[in-house]
């Protein structure tokens, strides 16, 4: 068994969706458990959102306990860009498993994300100078060095192929091209935490003996569908702006939520209303964030998480929905937590990482989940129901 420690839930579905691509059963779970009958588990964290020490603190329990189950390796899914604490929690790896290093290669290229002498560089712009310009966040640097976080600068070294490894425990591969994928895949050993992204784990699926027959198979979705779009990227919320341009059922968060606190509960339960009634109708919805008043809240990003992940609750309570799809990787956690869902099974890999996974704990409801970062494929957003995909 091969088993993922995965620092956000969308990344451990799009490593659920490489594994069925590859035919291997996966099977994503929120805990480490004995009773997973399976060729890849993956372990669904929520450490990105977390400080630090609670993050290196919850690495250090989920690598003990699937040691346990003597895994053949254990793949370490990073963010793609590099966000999140992934020096400390690849220390924290480290010191546990007792290996020498870990060798990180996040950049895919198939994604027009690539790394040159040390430099991340998203659509062959320097990543510091996208982010600079309001369009992806707050980086300051393009540096990977810098990326990984300012304390383990000292433990970090880049090479490219054909480099030898140095003497240290980081040590990020340059990746321009697929076939770099490929070389760094060749050189994990007995003494190397492989991390990355999911092109770096696809590449070694790849270097595995023996191929498989692909697991994946076509969708039928169901007819009834909710959206759950709360991703603060630009190209996600221009998506749901059109479509509520173009008729389409979009039902924003109260402006006024996080204004008195007297009334969020109201105005939750007023949002939930909205939406079932949308779906009992026929629609299929789009639950988003837009403009808030009284944003200043320091805590306004958990806030809103928490704010969907009840109003998607008490959504499902009111109508049966056949199909819920969240983007962001924080926004879906909370939800799952939320309604108790713990373990899932990938079905389908309906884009690039875009996965639709059935719920041990819900049978009569499939998940489909998506980076923020990533797009939604037109065969999902604009699907007309009772077509099959693929």
């Amino acid at each position: 068994m091969i088993a993922v420690i995965a620092d956000d839930f969308t990344g451990a579905a799009e490593i659920g969706g490489v594994g069925l691509r590859h035919g291997f059963r996966v099977v994503i779970d929120t805990k480490v458990r004995k009773a997973a009958d399976a060729d890849i588990l993956v372990i669904a964290t929520d450490t990105r959102s977390l400080g630090a020490e609670q993050a290196v603190e919850l690495v250090r329990q989920v690598t003990t306990d699937l040691l346990a189950l003597n895994p053949d390796f254990i793949f370490k899914k990073v963010d793609s860009l590099l966000r999140g604490n992934v020096a400390a929690e690849l220390m924290a790896q480290l010191g546990v498993s007792g290996k020498s290093r870990a060798l990180v290669a996040p950049a895919n290229p198939d994604l027009k994300r690539t790394i040159r002498e040390g430099v991340y560089y998203y659509d062959g712009v320097p990543l510091g100078e996208i982010e600079s310009g309001g369009r992806r966040g707050s980086r300051n640097s393009s540096l990977v060095t810098d990326l990984m976080g300012e304390s383990a600068k000292e433990r970090i070294a880049v090479i490219s192929a054909g480099d030898r490894f140095p003497d240290k425990e980081l040590v990020v591969g340059n990746v321009s091209r697929s076939e770099d994928l490929r070389h760094w895949a060749a050189m994990i050993d007995g003494g190397t935490i492989p991390a990355g992204g999911s092109g770096f784990f696809s590449a070694i699926l790849e270097s595995l003996e023996g191929t498989r027959a692909s697991a994946d198979k076509p969708a039928m979705l169901g007819k009834s569908m909710l959206y759950v779009c709360g991703s603060a990227f630009e190209a996600s919320r221009s998506l749901v702006s059109e479509a509520g341009k173009e008729g389409r059922a979009v039902i924003y968060m109260p402006e006024r939520l996080f204004c008195v606190n007297g009334e969020t509960q109201w105005l939750i339960r007023k949002w939930a209303d909205e939406i079932a009634a949308a779906l009992a109708a026929g629609e299929r919805v789009v639950m988003a964030v837009g403009r808030l008043d009284c944003d200043h809240n320091e805590n306004l990003s958990l806030g809103i998480r928490e704010a969907i992940a009840e109003t998607v609750e008490r959504v499902l309570q009111a109508v049966p929905v056949e199909e819920l799809m969240i983007e962001g990787g924080a926004t879906s956690f909370s939800v799952a937590r939320r309604l108790g869902y713990t373990r899932f099974y990938p079905a389908n890999e309906l884009g690039t990482g875009v996965v639709r996974m059935k719920i041990e704990e819900q049978k009569d409801m499939f998940l489909t989940l998506k980076p923020g970062s990533y797009a939604w494929p037109d065969s999902v957003w604009a699907y007309p129901a009772g077509q099959r995909l693929k």
